[in-house]
């Protein structure tokens, strides 16, 4: 009896302690009059982490970088983020594209096609989305493409391995612009992250490959924390070899 009656407070405890934890609202910040980074929040050891993501005004409607950080049941992220493309550009979402299979690019999945948002990703990102239990975006992508929608280049890029094996980068070469995503750290983070689909053999040669192919971007987006300048794709690297190091 005594057993049943601690079972039952530490269940109404951790109950309790899991209302209390409020997610904060979605916020938008504009990096200039033609791109946002949008930012949701997701639990990671009870606490909330931010994410980032684009939203691109082009002449013929809205692009977003990745969606709101969600599950498929539960995807009000998505629709806070949908919701205020509607309220402040009064456009049209034309199209997602996913960079890679986590929830916090893919969750929101559903919720776009469910409102007629086209979800585009690589192969290789819609197969490991429905392995992760997420509805597929359309594998369209090529490992290196730019297309254009209302004036706007974009240019989606696969440089190899590094959070995982299918992570890719959205540079928009008009802004000068590159959403790093989950591969690039934030000159504010102290560690590597979430590792558990990692490539820590290649993640170094991935970013050297953006450095390669993105030298121009004026500012870098990762996927998680402040955005800066070109210094995060060093700070990457720096902490990978602090990372490995620890490792041996």
């Amino acid at each position: 009896m005594r057993f049943l009656v601690f079972f039952l407070a530490t269940l109404l405890t951790h109950l309790s302690l899991a209302q209390s934890i409020q997610k904060p609202k979605l916020k938008v910040i504009p990096l200039n009059d033609k791109v946002y980074v949008h930012i949701t929040y997701g639990l990671y050891q009870n606490e909330p982490v931010p994410s980032n993501g684009l939203i691109i005004k082009t002449k013929d409607g809205v692009v977003l970088v990745d969606t709101g950080w969600d599950t498929d049941s539960i995807a009000d992220n998505t629709q806070q983020l949908l919701q205020w493309v509607k309220e402040n550009l009064h456009q049209p979402v034309r199209l997602c594209i996913a960079t890679h299979a986590h929830g916090d690019r893919v969750g929101g999945t559903g919720a776009l096609q469910r409102a007629g948002v086209r979800v585009v990703s690589t192969p290789l990102t819609a197969k490991l989305s429905i392995k992760e239990g997420y509805p597929s975006p359309e594998g369209i992508l090529p490992s290196d493409t730019t297309f254009t929608i209302g004036g706007e280049p974009i240019r989606c890029y696969f440089p190899g391995e590094g959070h995982t094996s299918d992570n890719i980068v959205v540079y928009l070469p008009n802004q000068r612009i590159l959403h790093g995503g989950c591969l690039v750290k934030s000159v504010a983070a102290f560690g590597m992250g979430y590792l558990g689909d990692a490539n820590l053999a290649e993640w170094a040669n991935s970013i050297r490959n953006v450095q390669a192919q993105f030298g121009k971007a004026r500012i870098i987006v990762p996927g998680h924390d402040e955005w800066s300048d070109p210094k995060a794709l060093d700070h990457t690297l720096n902490l990978l070899a602090k990372h490995l190091a620890k490792k041996k």
